[in-house]
Formats: structure tokens, C-alpha cells, sequence
């Protein structure tokens, strides 16, 4: 005896989650490159002087999601220098 009408209908049993596109979680060096206009021969090289976070898998290196948003984040403000004085006849 084989199962008949077992199959699940249309678009049931798949939740909305799976059918989008996966977002990477890490870009090849040619794909950051591009993302930042810049020669791949760049990125490589922060990858060499271990400016860029990376993990190889293989021949191919990876760059996560987080390190680039690292490049981007606000570095430490410096202190500010003091205001200028008050321009004569100001209130202070």
C-alpha cells in the first residue's frame, strides 16, 4: 500500500522565514571590495596586517558582517579643547 495525498499542500510547513533569501553572514574579499570601492588588493592587505577580522575556510577568506560594521563605528572622541571665551560684553 503506497501513502496517496501525503505531500503537503502549497506553502504549508515552510514558515515565511525560510523562503527569504538567507543574508550572508561574512563577504568574500572581492564582495567587500566592491561594498567599499575599493582594490581587492586593499582588503587583502588588511587581512594581512590583521586590520580586518577574518576567518579561511579553504582558499577562500571571509570577512564577517560585524567587522565591517566595526570599520564604521565611531572611534573614541577626543577630549573636546575648551570653548572659546565669550565674546565681550556676553554674559557669562
Amino acid at each position: 500500500m503506497h501513502a496517496q495525498g501525503t505531500a503537503l499542500p502549497t506553502e504549508q510547513g515552510v514558515s515565511r522565514r525560510d523562503q527569504a533569501e538567507d543574508e550572508p553572514i561574512a563577504y568574500t574579499v572581492a564582495k567587500v571590495a566592491r561594498l567599499l570601492g575599493k582594490h581587492p588588493n586593499t582588503i587583502y592587505g588588511w587581512v594581512e596586517k590583521g586590520e580586518l577580522p577574518h576567518q579561511r575556510i579553504g582558499n577562500t577568506i571571509y570577512i564577517p558582517k560585524w567587522a565591517l560594521a566595526g570599520l564604521f563605528a565611531p572611534a573614541a572622541l577626543p577630549e573636546s579643547s575648551p570653548a572659546a571665551p565669550p565674546a565681550e560684553g556676553a554674559a557669562a
